[in-house]
């Protein structure tokens, strides 16, 4: 499926809704540097663009664009050098402005989270991430919008930069065999001397 640049305002503005499925090599950016990428349903990525109009505080009435992006991309541990398949499943909601000036008034708001008031502050703050609904990353958005570069770009955000399984499949393992070995307990060598003294 190729993936068309849109009229990001109108997007929006519309409420327009747009859903796909991309492989993984097709995203040339993404994927370099990470060993070679599964075909077929495996090495698909899926992503949903909503277009909306902000309706509280500082983003009332301001074009956003909500992308979210599913996948699992083969990576290689950096603890066990293992290749493993990393789940994604990420999602982004920014704010289109119409030049890069405008990007320098931060982000949504910036240190006012958004026009939230105090009361408010528990329900938009997700897992230590802040308030990742309320305060929308600004991007330039344009007549030819270059959604799949930002689906793109989601993706790479979303692979940390040294992946690691929870559990290396090899650490697993050697936890088992290490845990069946008979415990030895050596004597003290306070002890030791203890009973020295007591023969004594």
């Amino acid at each position: 499926m190729i993936i068309k640049p849109i009229d990001a305002f109108a997007f929006a503005h519309q409420g327009r809704e747009a859903q796909g499925t991309i492989p993984l090599v097709r995203l040339t950016r993404a994927v370099d540097g990470l060993p070679e990428q599964p075909l077929g349903d495996a090495g698909l990525v899926t992503w949903s663009a909503r277009g909306e109009m902000g309706k509280t505080g500082l983003v009332l009435g301001q074009p956003l664009l909500r992308i979210r992006v599913q996948a699992n991309p083969v990576v290689v541990c950096q603890r066990c050098n293992t290749p493993f398949a990393y789940p994604v499943d990420s999602e982004v909601l920014l704010q289109l402005v119409k030049s890069e000036d405008d990007l320098d008034d931060g982000i949504a708001g910036g240190d006012h989270a958004a026009g939230l008031d105090d009361e408010d502050d528990e329900d938009g703050e997700v897992e230590g991430k802040g308030f990742v609904s309320n305060q929308p990353e600004k991007v330039v958005g344009s007549h030819h919008f270059d959604l799949l570069a930002q689906i793109e770009d989601e993706l790479i955000l979303s692979v940390p930069y040294v992946p690691k399984h929870d559990v290396c499949p090899g650490a697993q393992a050697n936890d088992n065999e290490a845990s069946q070995e008979p415990v030895v307990k050596r004597p003290s060598p306070f002890a030791v001397l203890e009973q020295l003294k007591h023969k004594d």
